[in-house]
């Protein structure tokens, strides 16, 4: 767990804590997940998430109290997400919100809770509580041609994320930043919006003392994850763009183990779900990554220090910010979905960085 986390935390002894991640796909689940082990060592914790993170948290948390919330349902658009798309997501996520909020106040009532820690769940902010928020988005980034309003969404979030008594953002503690113009000190009070440092399920794991002897099984590792229908859409793409490079590749698809692989092949191994220290093992067995661009999975990437791909969601305006800023740093290359030469483009980078990728001395 990262030193900021640490500090904070080590202080807080003896009490009732609950802890909600996001049901938006794994990423805040699995970040979380070493920040509950710690407070379980001095505190009772209860953890409260969708039914599709619980499976997991229960395997990464063993002996967490866990009580299931239900999951938000937004799926994503087979093609671009537009500001028509998002429109139509903002009532569900009102009314997720409000929902997230009345739920949690009936298990604080039950479990006595005298803190919360909410991981980008905006509704768990309560008065006389200690309330913290997790979260690397306080300036949200606007759709394209929107980008005059990001000055009023800014002031709206930030004024909103002031309320809670910490906001912790998963971020270097100082020098480089992995989210940039997300959370800029644009006059943020530093007792109150905290960089804590990168957030990874990976930080501090024994593997990566050990990477010189690791043999090299993959060449590249397929990371798939987000919603649907883009899930699906970027997984086909990827198949497609690899199928006879003569490349071993490593598929870890995201999904429950009833999802049956698209096609097979020698070269091609699937994993429907890779958790805990098996995924960590793919990725530093592995020449390059190529995933979403995600702020989760890059904080594991780069918990890890791989090399990576990085192909953000079309439309999703945080994840093109993120490609765009880090393309060229801190081992990224960044790839458009929308590319007209994206299976070519696609193998032009895997092999840009050699490491043993095929066609590389």
């Amino acid at each position: 767990m990262p030193s900021g986390f640490h500090t904070i935390f080590q202080s807080i002894r003896g009490r009732r804590v609950l802890i909600s991640p996001l049901g938006w796909g794994l990423g805040h689940a699995a970040r979380i997940a070493n920040v509950a082990r710690f407070l379980m060592l001095q505190n009772h914790v209860v953890l409260m998430c969708g039914r599709a993170a619980e499976a997991f948290l229960r395997q990464e948390v063993p002996g967490a109290e866990i009580v299931v919330i239900d999951d938000w349902k937004i799926r994503y658009p087979k093609g671009r997400i537009s500001l028509l798309s998002i429109m139509g997501w903002v009532p569900v996520m009102m009314r997720n919100t409000f929902h997230e909020h009345f739920f949690a106040k009936r298990i604080i009532r039950e479990h006595n809770i005298d803190l919360i820690l909410s991981d980008n769940r905006y509704g768990l902010c309560y008065r006389g509580l200690e309330c913290m928020i997790v979260t690397h988005q306080v300036y949200p980034k606007a759709p394209r041609g929107w980008g005059w309003a990001e000055g009023l969404s800014g002031f709206i979030f930030k004024s909103f994320l002031s309320l809670y008594n910490k906001v912790l953002i998963p971020d270097f503690a100082a020098g480089e930043s992995l989210s940039g113009m997300l959370a800029a000190d644009r006059g943020l009070d530093p007792e109150k919006f905290v960089r804590v440092g990168i957030l990874s399920r990976y930080a501090g794991y024994a593997g990566i003392g050990a990477m010189e002897s690791r043999p090299r099984r993959y060449d590249v590792l397929l990371l798939i994850s987000g919603q649907e229908h883009q899930r699906t859409v970027f997984e086909n793409m990827l198949i497609l763009a690899l199928m006879g490079s003569g490349m071993r590749v490593l598929l870890a698809r995201g999904v429950g183990e009833q999802h049956q692989p698209p096609i097979h092949a020698d070269t091609l191994e699937y994993r429907n779900m890779l958790g805990g220290n098996a995924l960590a093992d793919a990725m530093l067995e592995s020449a390059v990554v190529v995933c979403r661009a995600g702020y989760s999975t890059l904080c594991d990437v780069v918990a890890l220090g791989r090399r990576a791909v990085i192909v953000p969601t079309p439309g999703q305006t945080e994840q093109e910010y993120l490609a765009r800023r880090l393309d060229g740093r801190l081992g990224f290359r960044s790839l458009y979905q929308d590319d007209p030469d994206f299976a070519a483009r696609l193998l032009e980078l895997i092999h840009e960085g050699g490491e043993g990728v095929p066609g590389q001395e």
